[in-house]
Order: structure tokens, then sequence, then C-alpha cells
């Protein structure tokens, strides 16, 4: 048997994500570490979650905006794409710079650090839980890391009666 030192933070990390997953420490290592599956998006959002990065975040907001902002860096690519295909998004092209400032303080809209994107912070939880579901579904998580995703930006589940579709 092989021993690693952890720092006290890394420790209680791990200790967290195995109690979420509900297995031993040494079998979350082994999941997120093992080779017999290719590495998916929730992998590398589990070591986000329990980075000192997120958890020097001191509310739900700034938690949240955390998650966007990690997503936007880490899968470019498909949060712009994630983006340019919400409902929502093409009513801004049109406004003057004035019309789209009113609009911006109107919704509480804050920029996401380190991209050219805003995210509006006046709809409450449950919107922003879906958004984040759909959009991790998105570039690939796994059900259990959304789950986790949603519990760490302090999400309440939903009432049950939600179902995904499922791709062909």
């Amino acid at each position: 048997m092989k021993h690693v030192e952890l720092s006290e933070a890394a420790y209680d990390a791990l200790m967290r994500l195995a109690a979420a997953k509900n297995i031993s420490p040494a079998d979350l290592l082994t999941s997120l570490l093992g080779a017999e599956r290719p590495p998916l998006a929730g992998d590398n959002l589990l070591f986000f979650f329990a980075s000192l990065e997120f958890a020097a975040q001191s509310d739900s907001t700034a938690r949240y905006l955390a998650l966007l902002s990690w997503v936007a860096k880490h899968y470019a690519c498909d949060f712009a794409d994630f983006i340019a295909h919400q409902d929502s998004g093409r009513r801004y092209l049109m406004l003057s710079r004035q019309e789209f400032h009113h609009v911006r303080t109107h919704n509480h809209a804050t920029q996401i650090a380190g991209t050219q994107y805003w995210a509006v912070l006046n709809i409450d939880d449950s919107t922003k839980r879906r958004f984040v579901c759909r959009m991790l579904e998105f570039i690939g998580c796994h059900d259990e890391t959304i789950a986790h995703a949603c519990r760490a930006l302090g999400f309440v589940e939903g009432n049950g009666s939600s179902f995904r579709l499922l791709s062909a």
C-alpha cells in the first residue's frame, strides 16, 4: 500500500467529495484518476469545487459567477456555443449602448470575470439552477457532478419531476 501526503485543505476537500458520492476516499481517487474510462468535464469540475479558489467565494452569487467563469475559461468553445443557442441572446444585439446599459442595470447584470459574457443576477435560484444544469450537461458532466454543483452553489433540489432527454 502506498501513501500520499495531503494538506489539510486537500484532505478536507477529498473527504467532502467522497461523502457527496457516498464512497470511500480511495474509491473516489480511483474513479477520478482511473484509466478505464475517458475523463469527462465533471472530473475537472470536481477539482475546481475542492479548490481554495472556489472555497474562498463568500456567498452564493460569487460561487455562481466563479462557476460560470471557470466553465467559460476551461470549455470556451462549448460555453460560447451554449450561450449562442439561448433564446434570450438575440434580443440584445440590436440595442444601442444606452439601451444596453439600461437593461444591464435593470437585470443587475455583471460581467463574468475573464470573459466577454455577462450574467443576469436578478433571476431566481430555480432559474439559475436550470441554467447551470443545462450548461454542465452540455459540456459533458455526469449527473452526480451536476447534482454536486447544485449543492455547492446552494441550490435546493428540484421537485423531483424533472427529467432528461437522452440523445441517440
